[in-house]
């Protein structure tokens, strides 16, 4: 499969020009060549997951987190030149989706996580920077979910506001939104202080789990719509 095809598909999907990004989505490391026989997906552009992206025989790999942010990567030292010598020595090509596959309601990690905890009348919530990424809705029924290792109790009915990453900046507006819970990946100090301030029960299930549901969902859809093998690193 050419290159440029899987990453136009990708594109289209996630509706990456609709976002202001600080993140540089798309194409951020080439390869010799324009073909693609395997793509990897990994939640991080890591010197890591470019090993296991190379390990697993792959052209291409598809990450959350990306290496260029803002104006780009302005000096290739410390980690970002290992990143990049082990693509470019694997001739691996790297492209990042950032805000745009949080917020997809396909694949995105949000809706995602909404599917797996079960939730219904869905709604989009929460702005980042102009950019709708989270939602609310609730729960169908009662029970335990868990997410990476931590565990997730839900009644029924109970409004549950879901933003991945590191949103524990939205804990006050959930709260304002009526919700029950508050579904994030991490929070710093100041933002749990403030949940608990007003009484929001936010749980905070790692920035890493709860952004591996949208590189697989998206990798599972790659597969089906073009033929094209993955591997999740």
């Amino acid at each position: 499969m050419k290159l440029y095809k899987i990453l136009d598909w990708i594109d289209g999907v996630l509706k990456v020009g609709d976002f202001d990004d600080v993140s540089n989505n798309g194409l951020q490391i080439a390869r010799e060549g324009d073909d693609a026989r395997l793509v990897a997906f990994a939640v991080d552009g890591s010197l890591r997951s470019v090993k296991a992206a190379a390990a697993a025989g792959a052209q291409l790999l598809v990450v959350h987190h990306g290496i260029s942010w803002g104006g780009g990567i302005r000096r290739l030292v410390g980690g970002e030149y290992a990143v990049v010598k082990a693509a470019m020595d694997a001739n691996l090509a790297l492209a990042g989706y950032h805000l745009p596959l949080d917020a997809n309601r396909k694949v995105g990690n949000n809706w995602e996580i909404a599917r797996y905890l079960k939730l219904i009348g869905v709604k989009p919530a929460f702005s980042y920077h102009g950019n709708i990424i989270g939602l609310v809705g609730r729960a169908s029924r009662g029970g335990k979910f868990t997410i990476g290792e931590t565990a997730i109790s839900l009644r029924r009915g109970e409004k549950v506001g879901v933003c991945s990453g590191g949103a524990g900046e939205f804990a006050v507006e959930a709260k304002a939104l009526g919700c029950d819970v508050y579904v994030t990946g991490e929070a710093n100090w100041g933002d749990q202080i403030a949940a608990e301030n007003i009484g929001m029960k936010m749980v905070c299930a790692g920035h890493y789990a709860t952004e591996t549901f949208g590189v697989q969902a998206l990798s599972r859809a790659l597969a089906r719509a073009l033929g094209v093998k993955t591997v999740f690193v």
